[in-house]
């Protein structure tokens, strides 16, 4: 084989690997909370941190109160859609409980992101939330489908 056909064909490999790589990147960044990017078992463990350390500030049901937002409902949805998963889960792990901000481990605020997911009802699905911000910077917060 010629060097000139070598060339060719390095090229189109490395165009062809760059092109699959770029769609698989876009087909992860169309990702949000509607596609189940949470487990049960991980809102749970959530609603148990937020029984410890949330409410006091956010309220049952981290329905809001004078000393801090809402985490479920309209003003919730108002204030994050748009946002990114990785968005939420470094508020939380940077200034909550914000009476011990930065104590929350990895694996605790992403529990706790699940739980707020349920809360507002996006769909669990099988798979756990990651705490580790590449994937969280995938997972686009919407209101709606």
């Amino acid at each position: 084989m010629s060097s000139s056909n070598r060339y060719v064909i390095v090229a189109a490999t490395v165009f062809a690997a760059a092109a699959i790589e770029t769609a698989a990147f876009s087909a992860q960044a169309d990702k949000t909370v509607w596609d189940g990017v949470y487990s049960d078992a991980q809102s749970t463990r959530g609603q148990e941190l937020s029984k410890a350390g949330c409410v006091t500030c956010h309220g049952n049901e981290l329905a809001g109160t004078d000393l801090a937002p809402a985490l479920q409902g309209d003003d919730f949805k108002g204030a994050w859609s748009g946002r990114t998963a990785a968005e939420l889960f470094e508020k939380i792990q940077t200034t909550m409980p914000a009476d011990k901000a930065g104590t929350l481990k990895p694996p605790q605020s992403a529990d706790l992101v699940a739980y707020i997911f349920k809360m507002n009802n996006y769909p669990a699905g099988a798979a756990e939330l990651a705490s580790e911000m590449p994937a969280l910077q995938q997972i686009k917060i919407t209101s709606k489908k």
